[in-house]
């Protein structure tokens, strides 16, 4: 009803014209006494017919248009994007330019259909560069893993134990895990339909994490400190052992002496804390509101030079998927304090 209402509106002039038309009609015939004047009229009734079918039809395109053209309208409103052509099918083919328009509403129609067209071909020719360039950035992942998995065994076959070689294997475990860094990144779009939930006990993915980083304890001296962690929780294995190493990454990384502790405990609505509280440089306060943000590096990210703010970008994302809240508690020159709310049984294992 509305769209007719507008219809009407928009035509207003043409029944204000026609109306005159026939008022003056019938008022000089009045006036001069024009013979048969109820054929006058009858003429103007038979006119008045004719254009109100022909209105009638263009109205009812004019409403059909009108509501496609809405449609449309809110779907872009909504996502972000155009309609798929189904949605778009009432517009003319753009094959067709809009100086033999009809109507300034065709014309409008024909322009729309053109953007339409545009986009699509550009939005074409981005995931066309997009997928090759995913595809180049999977295929380097996982080429370049192989040299280092053969650095490894190097390694382990001289089993040398001065500085300079747990150094040496310091630096090449930093490469792997970037390496990995840069393939979460990459799968980070359809971790959706990656993600298996299952039950998992605690302390034997926190022990995980923790061996895979026995080196970099090592060679800066850092204590480890685990705590009571005999609980169950429900997630994904991998992408949550990737948040928690990015986690220990980061407390390994700013922490120059001390240690490192990490413990678990009971919270509400069957669900489990994990705190990981080191002994670094802390995080300044008005860093801390924006240290999950995409590219952000901080104070400290400015003294390592090396900081790239995707870790932690990277941790928040996962665990919105994973439904695992996340909060940071610091103090500059104390230390960090990173506490996980995992979902899951929080009865303790029977031993």
């Amino acid at each position: 009803m509305r769209l007719w209402v507008r219809y009407l509106r928009e035509k207003r002039n043409n029944v204000i014209v026609y109306l005159t038309t026939v008022f003056f009609f019938v008022t000089v015939g009045s006036l001069y006494h024009i013979e048969n004047l109820e054929k006058l009229l009858y003429a103007a009734l038979l006119t008045f017919v004719i254009w109100a079918a022909v209105s009638l039809r263009q109205g009812i395109r004019y409403v059909r248009r009108s509501a496609k053209l809405e449609e449309a309208f809110r779907y872009f409103e909504e996502t972000g994007e155009l309609p798929g052509k189904m949605q778009m099918r009432a517009f003319d083919s753009v094959s067709e330019g809009i100086e033999d328009a009809e109507s300034f509403q065709e014309a409008q129609e024909r322009f729309l259909s053109l953007v339409y067209e545009s986009k699509a071909a550009e939005r074409q020719r981005w995931e066309e560069s997009a997928s090759e360039s995913r595809d180049y950035y999977m295929m380097w992942t996982h080429q370049i893993k192989t040299p280092i998995a053969a650095m490894k065994l190097l390694f382990d076959r001289v089993n040398l134990q001065d500085r300079d070689t747990f150094l040496m294997k310091e630096e090449l475990f930093k490469i792997e895990q970037y390496v990995e860094m840069v393939l979460t990144f990459q799968r980070l779009g359809g971790i959706s339909s990656d993600l298996v939930l299952t039950e998992y006990a605690l302390d034997a993915l926190v022990r995980q994490s923790v061996k895979k980083y026995s080196v970099l304890f090592i060679n800066k001296g850092l204590a480890l400190e685990l705590g009571e962690m005999d609980f169950r929780v429900v997630t994904d294995e991998k992408w949550f052992i990737f948040c928690l190493e990015q986690l220990l990454s980061n407390s390994i990384k700013y922490t120059g002496a001390g240690g490192i502790s990490i413990r678990a405990e009971e919270a509400e609505a069957g669900c489990v804390r994990l705190f990981i509280k080191d002994t670094g440089i802390g995080i300044r306060a008005e860093d801390l509101p924006r240290i999950f943000e995409k590219g952000f590096t901080g104070y400290n990210g400015r003294l390592d030079k090396r900081s790239t703010g995707i870790g932690l970008y990277l941790c928040r994302r996962i665990f919105d998927h994973l439904g695992i809240g996340v909060w940071v508690e610091s103090r500059e020159g104390e230390g960090t304090e990173v506490a996980l709310r995992i979902p899951g049984p929080s009865k303790r294992n029977l031993r």
